[in-house]
């Protein structure tokens, strides 16, 4: 089994572009293997959720085409339990350990899209990084769903400041593992020692997924003393959920009181500007140029979460090149029914109503008796097209353009016929199809 997981990743280090490789498969270790199952071991838990979102069906994939299908397991590095995408965590505060952190690499401002959805937060938190050596006792928190920056955020505060101040004392840290440290700390006789590396050797605390602490009574309790003194001492924290304090149950009324006393900024959806512009440059990242249409298509379509639309940038990458296919339209809506299922059906009222809006005929013209060129011949198309699109029998066409069974028949034929010798019939009719199967991905 580990010899087919060398195979794997010597497969994808082909294929995949060096950057993407480097980044998210080169650190990926083989474990263990039982019966059809192979344990992978990742980094962290933030790692190793990424992985599976946007990589292990390539993974998988890829292994079935080597030798058999078998079953991936991802196995987050032990020494990061308890930490969800904590990719600092730092037991003491030596500065060589910081300079040393693993913050995520591409979480930075340079990295960050920017949009009318969360420009705000952006600039609060670039403000942060920029004045975090300047004693004001500030509290920002970031409000917004999953995968819409967060973190990214939080990230890239701790990097700048970092890169500026390598002996800045930053602390990052998730609900969950604060929790699990007040916990140890308490039945080991250490919370003075705890208290004191958030309190008082603490300059810039970054505080992650603050809604769980939610009925956590003594996690409350010590996250507001630490609160109390960084605040006093000039320091700032910054803090993310995908709740307002508000609207939590079960917190303290002192710790929502001390948050609502700082500076509370809400992360929205991205609109389809900045999708567009998320989507791009994910592709350029990847050394692959995404063109307007193709950008916009996807843009249109892949709506909320920001790692669902990068997502959707590497699945098509790597389906163009493990496939060997060019990265078009045909294969951008491929990956669009991977992640969202088919699109709804063409019917015979839409394509009588895309064939009546280009003819510019009127709908009780082209199901009325008239024989005129102008009506008849789009009447043609029409039914030519609803035969191509459709499941309908000929007798449910016929009946939705007031037309016998006969009649349909004959147009279906003299269409064919008209398309094999008329160019300019031809590019019509491949013009109205492009337009169906657009306007099919956007209801």
């Amino acid at each position: 089994m580990e010899r087919l997981w060398r195979s794997l990743k010597n497969t994808l280090k082909e294929r995949l572009p060096q950057n993407t490789f480097k980044v998210w498969i080169a650190p990926l270790k083989f474990q263990k293997a039982e019966a059809d199952t192979i344990y992978i071991g990742c980094p962290n838990k933030f790692f190793a959720s990424w992985v599976e979102e946007n990589y292990l069906s390539l993974l998988s994939d890829v292994l079935g085409q080597i030798e058999r299908p078998v079953q991936i397991k991802l196995v987050p590095d032990k020494r990061e339990s308890g930490e969800i995408r904590a990719q600092l965590h730092l037991p003491s505060f030596s500065p060589r350990d910081l300079a040393a952190s693993r913050f995520c690499s591409r979480f930075t401002f340079n990295e960050f899209v920017v949009g009318e959805s969360n420009r705000y937060a952006y600039k609060a938190c670039l403000d942060v990084a920029d004045n975090a050596t300047r004693p004001a006792g500030r509290i920002l928190y970031l409000h917004g769903d999953t995968g819409l920056g967060k973190s990214h955020l939080a990230h890239a505060v701790g990097q700048t400041v970092l890169e500026r101040r390598p002996d800045f004392r930053v602390r990052y840290v998730t609900a969950d593992a604060f929790t699990s440290q007040v916990v140890k700390a308490v039945r080991s006789d250490g919370i003075s020692a705890f208290k004191s590396n958030y309190a008082e050797k603490c300059d810039l605390l970054l505080f992650e997924e603050f809604q769980n602490i939610a009925g956590r009574t003594r996690t409350q309790i010590e996250l507001m003393n630490s609160l109390d003194t960084l605040v006093e001492r000039g320091k700032v924290v910054v803090l993310t959920g995908n709740a307002l304090p508000r609207e939590l149950d079960k917190v303290h009324d002192h710790l929502r009181s001390r948050l609502s006393n700082g500076l509370i900024t809400t992360i929205n959806p991205p609109e389809f500007s900045t999708r567009k512009k998320i989507l791009q440059r994910k592709a350029k990242s990847q050394g692959i140029v995404l063109d307007d249409e193709l950008a916009e298509f996807l843009a249109h379509h892949l709506r909320g979460d920001i790692r669902r639309i990068e997502g959707a940038v590497v699945g098509l990458i790597a389906k163009s090149t493990l496939l060997n296919y060019p990265i078009n339209m045909e294969l951008a809506k491929e990956v669009l029914k991977e992640l969202l299922g088919e699109p709804p059906a063409i019917t015979i009222k839409a394509i009588r109503e895309m064939v009546c809006s280009h003819f510019q005929v009127s709908h009780e013209e082209i199901r009325s008796k008239s024989r005129k060129k102008a009506i008849s011949w789009p009447r043609q198309i029409a039914m030519y097209l609803a035969r191509e699109y459709t499941e309908s029998t000929l007798e449910s066409i016929g009946r939705e353009f007031n037309r016998d069974h006969a009649t349909v028949v004959h147009a279906i034929k003299k269409m064919k016929k008209q398309l094999l010798q008329n160019n300019t019939l031809r590019n019509q009719v491949e013009f109205l199809k492009d337009r169906l199967e657009k306007r099919r991905w956007q209801e």
